[in-house]
């Protein structure tokens, strides 16, 4: 997908957040090929990406997608490709990632509570400085760099609901 497509439908998504839905429309980038593209800092609070294809592009040396301080709250990237993609800082609280190939992307910083994880969390790159739910802890403790990286890693319980 072309930037400056991707860029419009981003400008029309955060309407469709800000406007709490009354405007705008949501990004559906289901299935999109999103190889390489600048996402960075930018809102996907809610989008779909179920199946979106933001891993490295073919050639040699290329990095994935770039979602660096994305907000990507609630957003589904189901089955998603995310090899090697850059998630620094990332705000994927509740974010579904079952079964997104999680491959050489870095979750430095990011904050991954309530986020749908499984298995594949083993299969990033680093996690330094990230948050998450406790129910991610096994899947962590099965990292590599685990052992290396635990004292850095926050684990938040649930808050309480107030009555």
């Amino acid at each position: 997908m072309k930037q400056e497509v991707l860029n419009k439908i981003l400008e029309q998504h955060k309407l469709w957040v800000t406007s709490r839905e009354s405007e705008g429309e949501r990004a559906n980038l289901k299935n999109a090929n999103l190889k390489g593209a600048d996402l960075s800092d930018a809102n996907l609070t809610d989008a779909n990406l179920t199946g979106a294809h933001l891993a490295n592009a073919c050639f040699t040396g290329a990095t994935g997608a770039d979602l660096e301080g994305a907000d990507l709250t609630n957003a589904c990237f189901t089955g998603a490709d995310l090899e090697g993609a850059d998630l620094t800082r990332a705000n994927l609280t509740g974010a579904n990632l079952k079964d997104a190939n999680l491959e050489g992307a870095d979750l430095e910083g990011a904050d991954l509570a309530r986020a749908k994880i499984d298995h594949n969390i083993r299969d990033c790159y680093g996690f330094r400085f990230a948050t998450f739910s406790p129910d991610s802890l096994p899947w962590l403790i099965l990292h590599p760099r685990w052992a290396k990286d635990k004292d850095t890693v926050t684990i938040v319980s649930e808050p309480e609901e107030s009555v």
